[in-house]
């Protein structure tokens, strides 16, 4: 055992003597806490809730990710079965909510010091505490599942994954974003560059297939589930929403209600590349509520603030939200529905998503009448 492990177990065993998973679970308390080297598991200790009690052999793990999940968990059902009055559960200091989501899928107990916890023996005893915000932030710096796939620059290779949902090579999707860039550029007339180093590529592959949202086949990899990937990256957009918007600023509109008309006007004020987003691109292709708001990423500072002269001017059609992009990923696959602009559907329904209330519904017309079928066509 290594002297990390070794202090990972020492952690772990003074958390469960301290009843630190417990806190603020009324009635349940954690006695016989004992460290186990010579046996198959780490740990062993007794789970007292009420007057049922069990006894619970934990395997220590840092920071499981579903696919070491995947690995051990065969190992942990098989012992389950040979001891059934008996837990067998991965213990770690933090549990990811997809770590705990595929631990219930597969029927695997756990428990982590934030308190998150899923105890199962049939006709015996259950206890299950989720929603516990873990705390942890010691994960070894050069894991790959330190690496956030769905953000900055790495974002652009889950664009490129979900945007053509079939079998990648590392190389096939650095030449994708070389030619993405080529295409764009006659769009805008501007040149847009979306490559990123093959390390880095490399990187995020690594990262998604820790947590089970790619399948290698030999040296090509595949999105198994494209819908369920992006439902989990909509998800970590949400979170970042907000704080993205801090890079953005609202002026009048004097163009108008139309999109058309609006885009028309922005072209003789716009010299770099700008594209619809959200409602506003989705009322392009799709039914759409009256919009109350017209979201715009714009490429270009210097057009920006020729844009905010547009505040002193008499609104005649909703407000234009102009947002700088947190990467340039965001025009990845962009194209123009006439002369107008637009994001692909991946982005709009993002956006669409990370805005909430009645945004919602279009979000999900755009994944079912849009994105699924071109999965399906893929």
């Amino acid at each position: 055992m290594s002297a990390r492990e070794v202090q990972l177990v020492r952690k772990v065993l003074d958390a469960l003597r301290k009843q630190v998973p417990l806190r603020d679970f009324a009635g349940v308390r954690i006695e016989q806490v004992r460290q186990e080297p010579e046996r198959p598991f780490d740990v062993s200790f007794e789970l007292i809730s009420g007057s049922n009690r069990i006894q619970v052999f934990g395997e220590i793990k840092q920071a499981p990710s579903p696919k070491m999940l995947a690995e051990i968990g065969p190992w942990m059902r098989r012992m389950k079965s040979l001891k059934q009055d008996a837990a067998f559960a991965i213990v770690a200091p933090a549990l990811s909510p997809q770590a705990q989501a595929y631990c219930l899928e597969n029927g695997i107990d756990f428990l982590d010091l934030a308190g998150n916890l899923s105890i199962q023996v049939p006709g015996k005893f259950t206890l299950q505490r989720l929603g516990r915000r873990n705390l942890e932030r010691d994960q070894p710096p050069d894991s790959p599942r330190s690496m956030n796939a769905f953000s900055g620059r790495s974002s652009r290779v889950l664009r490129v994954l979900l945007e053509k949902p079939r079998l990648w090579s590392l190389t096939d999707i650095a030449k994708e974003l070389a030619a993405e860039g080529i295409r764009v550029e006659k769009i805008y007339a501007q040149a847009v560059d979306f490559a990123v180093s093959l390390g880095l590529i490399s990187k995020v592959l690594s990262s998604l297939e820790e947590q089970l949202w790619i399948r290698r086949q030999g040296s090509a990899v595949l999105v198994p589930e494209p819908r369920r990937l992006l439902l989990a990256w909509a998800e970590k957009y949400k979170e970042r929403y907000r704080w993205r918007l801090r890079n953005s600023f609202e002026v009048s509109n004097p163009f108008g209600e139309g999109v058309s008309r609006i885009s028309e006007q922005l072209q003789e004020r716009v010299s770099g590349a700008y594209a619809f987003t959200a409602a506003a691109a989705a009322s392009v292709i799709a039914p759409f509520v009256e919009l109350d708001r017209v979201d715009i990423f714009l490429g270009d500072a210097e057009s920006g603030a020729r844009l905010r002269q547009l505040a002193d001017r008499e609104s005649t059609g909703p407000k234009l939200r102009l947002i700088e992009p947190y990467d340039t990923g965001v025009f990845l696959y962009s194209r123009r529905e006439g002369k107008v602009p637009i994001v692909y559907n991946l982005q709009a329904y993002l956006d669409l998503y990370a805005r909430g209330g009645r945004d919602l519904k279009q979000a999900d017309y755009l994944l079912s009448n849009r994105i699924e079928p071109h999965w399906r066509a893929a």
